[in-house]
């Protein structure tokens, strides 16, 4: 009984030991990572949705329970995601494009400054109608402040995504 109550407490220990180890890992792994991508001009939003979508990948292929159909519930539950982020990936990541995975970053940029940035705020702080084009406050503004590269990105692609009418 006294060797079943040492193990015990040993394990917590062990496994904490582990983490750290295994965090430490990660953090020397991705430094050099992240170093390449920001040389690159890869922002960290599509470098968490990439991780998100390997996360998906790995938990659906890798860690589904034998003779059964994977679900999105299982991967939440495995990744920490939520069902409707593990869905919103699994759709982007169906594409097999990681053009689309881009797009998607560079819009939703594109709509956050839109929403967050006071300088394309009406007096009431909500986003303010933009002219397309022209100085000051207008969409091309807009873009050239949140896209890092705005080619393909421009009024047509946010209306098809239903960001503006």
């Amino acid at each position: 009984m006294l060797t079943i109550l040492t193990i015990g407490n040993i394990i917590p220990n062990v496994k904490q030991d582990v983490k750290k180890t295994l965090f430490a890992a990660i953090v020397r792994l991705l430094q050099p990572l992240v170093r390449i991508l920001l040389r690159n001009g890869v922002p960290y939003g599509t470098f968490a949705d990439l991780a998100k979508h390997v996360y998906v990948k790995v938990a659906m292929e890798e860690f589904s329970l034998p003779k059964r159909k994977q679900t999105a519930s299982r991967v939440s539950i495995i990744t920490g995601l939520t069902r409707k982020e593990v869905s919103r990936v699994q759709g982007i990541s169906d594409t097999g494009n990681e053009e689309t995975v881009e797009r998607y970053n560079r819009a939703a940029r594109v709509v956050t400054g839109w929403v967050r940035d006071s300088r394309f705020s009406d007096i009431n702080g909500n986003p303010a109608e933009l002219v397309v084009e022209g100085s000051g406050t207008s969409f091309s503004e807009l873009v050239r402040r949140y896209c890092y590269s705005h080619d393909g990105l421009g009024l047509g692609h946010l209306r098809r995504n239903l960001a503006i009418l």
